[in-house]
């Protein structure tokens, strides 16, 4: 019984820290329920334009008078009950979103995007629900649908049309920070704005992004979303994260037999990453050497493995971190 408790307290402790990652690789549509998958399955409101191409997701101006909200806006929603791998903690979290507002001419509009950070469960009704708000003319800042308060703003030189972008939005108990910082750069150490979420004591673990439009010029574009999970912004693409280590989620996932594992380090020193299977035991090493600075990639061949949930973790230096994969045969 202590045997079956050790183990049972491991797997909570491993999927606690286990977030996901949307990079819109399958193009799709939503069906009559108003659900489209990607790589996770996602719910769409009704309004608006949805869709996801070429490694994109597109939101578009609704047609006039669909939107019940009256904001020419764009909803779609994540959480367990439509995808059982979106794991949302609404009081602890960490998101990071990749974007660009695709306009052709004109001058800048009241263009905006929302990634709402804290939802009252009846928030339909008292529109109890707090966003970390976008605007193209405004800047950065927190949103209150509530009492339609938009807190700062704060300039961001990186929100510009038709250039991508990176959003980083950090969720402690009430505190929300906010970055904003161009496709190639990395997140300063001081975020762009900062705001509290008060009025909302017990937000529900549901994840709604929303697109609003100054008309139909503009359309909103998303390559990634991670939860709880942080990119490893690649030289030639984006920066390394301000700590400088960083691990990858493994690709492609689900996977048989082979995937990468992407880690970045940022200077020379001995490294290890194993991987695990679900009860805790080691089942193969690929590095256990020094590695030189950089982004590298490793390889795991799981011919021999049998199905299931298996994780990974790097230890290098003071930094360690555990990820998720699974294998599907």
């Amino acid at each position: 019984m202590k045997k079956t408790l050790t183990i049972m307290t491991f797997l909570f402790l491993q999927t606690s820290l286990f977030g996901w990652h949307e990079s819109f690789s399958t193009d799709a549509t939503p069906n009559d329920d108003g659900i489209f998958t990607s790589d996770m399955s996602w719910a769409w409101w009704g309004w608006g334009g949805v869709e996801v191409a070429d490694g994109e997701l597109i939101m578009s101006f609704p047609e006039p008078g669909t939107d019940p909200f009256d904001i020419d806006s764009d909803w779609i929603q994540i959480d367990q009950s439509i995808d059982a791998n979106a794991e949302i903690t609404p009081t602890n979290a960490e998101i990071w979103i990749k974007m660009k507002f695709l306009r052709e001419g004109g001058t800048v509009n009241g263009d905006q995007f929302h990634t709402c950070v804290a939802i009252d469960p009846d928030f339909l009704t008292n529109y109890g629900v707090y966003t970390a708000a976008i605007h193209q003319e405004a800047g950065v800042g927190g949103y209150h649908f509530a009492t339609d308060q938009f807190s700062g703003p704060a300039a961001s030189e990186a929100v510009t049309y038709n250039s991508w972008f990176w959003e980083k939005i950090t969720v402690v108990d009430e505190t929300v920070s906010i970055w904003t910082f161009t496709d190639g750069g990395s997140p300063a150490e001081t975020p762009d704005h900062v705001f509290t979420t008060d009025a909302v004591t017990d937000p529900a673990a549901t994840l709604i992004l929303v697109s609003a439009f100054d008309d139909d010029s503009t359309t909103l574009h998303i390559s990634d979303v991670y939860y709880n999970e942080a990119p490893v912004l690649a030289l030639g693409d984006d920066a390394i994260l301000p700590s400088g280590y960083g691990l990858g989620q493994n690709y492609p996932n689900p996977f048989n037999p082979t995937t990468n594992i992407s880690y970045t380090v940022p200077e020379a020193g001995q490294v290890n990453l194993t991987i695990f299977n679900a009860l805790g035991e080691e089942v193969s090493t690929l590095v256990n050497n020094v590695v030189t600075s950089g982004t590298h990639t490793a390889t795991w061949s799981a011919g021999n493995n049998p199905s299931g949930v298996y994780f990974y973790r790097i230890v290098a230096g003071n930094f360690t971190q555990t990820r998720k994969l699974l294998l599907i045969k």
